[in-house]
């Protein structure tokens, strides 16, 4: 009876998934939102002509601003995972995807505070829709006025203990580097997604590792280009923000492509040696849109055939996380009144 109850349990899941699904933003929508002129209008649009509608009910456009609707956005998206998690039961193993992504998310944004000598002022970001779901008091974070408040804010949690080491490697003037907690962070998220991976089997496991792997993998590429074109920085130095995650490139790869001379090179290597050829081009200045066009394009495939939840779920939740991106930078394209030909240009779907 319990495998029976599983398997109805699962099926329904995959059906709610896919009606979810078949709910987000379609190409039309897109184009249609990249010409809004404001805020405003584009907060009334996701209102009024697609599924943002309940999410956005009551709001008043001619008041919103960017921050509120951002806020609005994740929201939804936090509450579409809650209804996911508790339909797919206590058997599913990705359940804390997005709350452990949220808090990360959070810790770097009030260490980032620290730095500007700004503490304090994230109150307004803070996401009280998931206190409840924390493993810290998120309030307490928004009174954080320096790192040792912050390492007592977060001490009971793995995020306490990975603070703890960084402090340790390496304190500057009673401050730590934040790139270094970034990439500490950073890696023990997929390091400990990575880990749930081992507790499935068979083609589920092997699915959801490509999953995760591959959203690291586009990150560190996303970090060779920039610190190439930007700061022409050293391979010592990109090496020490690399995430510790391969999926499709090998480590004899990835040395060569930290090693290239500039971001032209880089991109021209990249092309030639790795299974991104056939989405990239040497000639890309923004190669954010076809790493995301990757991601985008393996977890369509697995939302269209894959028919294990653990899967699915995984694969609609990231899809979730990729339009609430688009849609802000809609938001922030059209702040900087960005023609909508460019808007689109940054947009994965």
């Amino acid at each position: 009876w319990a495998g029976e109850e599983i398997t109805r349990s699962a099926n329904a899941a995959l059906a709610k998934v896919r009606a979810m699904y078949g709910q987000m933003l379609t190409r039309p929508q897109y184009d249609d939102l990249i010409r809004r002129q404001s805020v405003q209008e584009i907060s009334a649009y996701l209102r009024e002509k697609t599924s943002y509608a309940a999410a956005l009910s009551g709001v008043q456009d001619s008041a919103i601003h960017r921050g509120q609707l951002e806020n609005l956005l994740h929201k939804d998206l936090f509450h579409q995972y809650i209804r996911l998690v508790r339909f797919l039961g206590p058997h599913h193993h990705m359940g804390f995807y997005v709350v452990m992504d949220m808090e990360i998310n959070l810790i770097l944004t009030c260490m980032r505070d620290l730095i500007s000598g700004h503490p304090g002022t994230m109150v307004a970001e803070i996401p009280a829709f998931m206190s409840a779901y924390a493993s810290f008091d998120l309030f307490a974070l928004a009174q954080v006025r320096d790192f040792s408040q912050l390492l007592e804010t977060v001490a009971n949690t793995p995020y306490g203990t990975v603070l703890r080491q960084c402090a340790q490697a390496d304190v500057r003037d009673g401050r730590v580097d934040y790139t270094a907690v970034e990439v500490a962070l950073r890696t023990y998220y997929y390091t400990t997604l990575l880990g749930y991976c081992a507790k499935l089997h068979g083609e589920s496991r092997r699915q959801v590792q490509e999953l995760i792997s591959l959203r690291a993998e586009t990150s560190n590429l996303n970090t060779i280009f920039r610190l190439k074109t930007t700061f022409q920085a050293p391979p010592e130095r990109i090496r020490k923000m690399l995430l510790p995650v391969r999926c499709r490139i090998g480590e004899k790869q990835l040395d060569r492509l930290v090693e290239a001379r500039d971001a032209q090179t880089f991109m021209k290597m990249l092309c030639s040696i790795s299974p991104y050829k056939r989405a990239l081009s040497p000639e890309m200045n923004y190669i954010e849109s076809g790493t995301e066009a990757i991601r985008c394009g393996l977890i369509r495939h697995k939302l269209h055939f894959s028919t294990d939840p653990q899967v699915v779920f995984l694969a609609f939740i990231l899809l979730r996380q990729i339009e609430a991106e688009n849609i802000i930078r809609v938001i922030e394209g059209v702040r900087y009144q960005l023609p909508p030909e460019r808007i689109g240009s940054l947009l994965c779907h």
